[in-house]
Parts: structure tokens; sequence; C-alpha cells
């Protein structure tokens, strides 16, 4: 049984980025060891702000899992303080989960 892709449009690194049920399947980079790595110590953090990363699937594509969500023009309600506000808790929980997160020197980051 074939899985039904559906294309991921919007944002600025999306070339061949598809949705495949609950989850979403992006070509493999030199840095997706690293992200993986990175992915998974927010899983274990329990932080809630960023996708599971679930494997790898038969084409060689990571699998992350999806988050609903919107990509684009930024309308006015990023104008509020409430979203300003939860921006900042966001931030705050990824620097709590990410404090003690240990890079490895031979996996290469995107920049």
């Amino acid at each position: 049984m074939s899985e039904h892709e559906v294309a991921l449009t919007g944002g600025n690194i999306n070339t061949g980025v598809v949705r495949v049920g609950d989850t979403v399947r992006r070509a493999m980079t030199p840095a997706s060891p690293a992200v993986h790595r990175l992915l998974l110590h927010l899983a274990q953090k329990e932080y809630a702000g960023s996708p599971r990363f679930l494997g790898i699937d038969a084409q060689g594509r990571e699998i992350l899992s999806y988050i609903d969500g919107e990509t684009g023009i930024l309308d006015s309600n990023w104008q509020l303080d409430e979203a300003l506000v939860a921006a900042a808790h966001m931030l705050r929980r990824y620097h709590d989960a990410t404090v003690d997160f240990a890079a490895s020197d031979d996996l290469p980051w995107a920049f």
C-alpha cells in the first residue's frame, strides 16, 4: 500500500518536503545527523516546541513528526503582546532543554 504524500509549500527550504499522515519526510543533508541528535535530546527533555525525529524511510529521507501551523507572511496577531510573551516562553523552555546538550565536533551543522 502506497502512502499518500502531500507537498508542503511555504517556508524557505522546503524543496521535496512532503507530509505523509502525521509525519514529514525530507531529504537528508550533511547536517542531518547533528539535527537528529538534537531532536532526540529535546524529546528526552520533553520539549514540546520541536518535531520528533522518528527515523529514516525506505527512500533515505528523515521522518519527523508533523506540527500543525502556518508559514508565510506574518499576520497582525504577531504584533500582540501575548504572541511575544508566548514566543519568549518557548525560547526559555528551549534554552532550558538544551543547556546540557553536548554538540559533537564530528557532526557538522548547516551554519
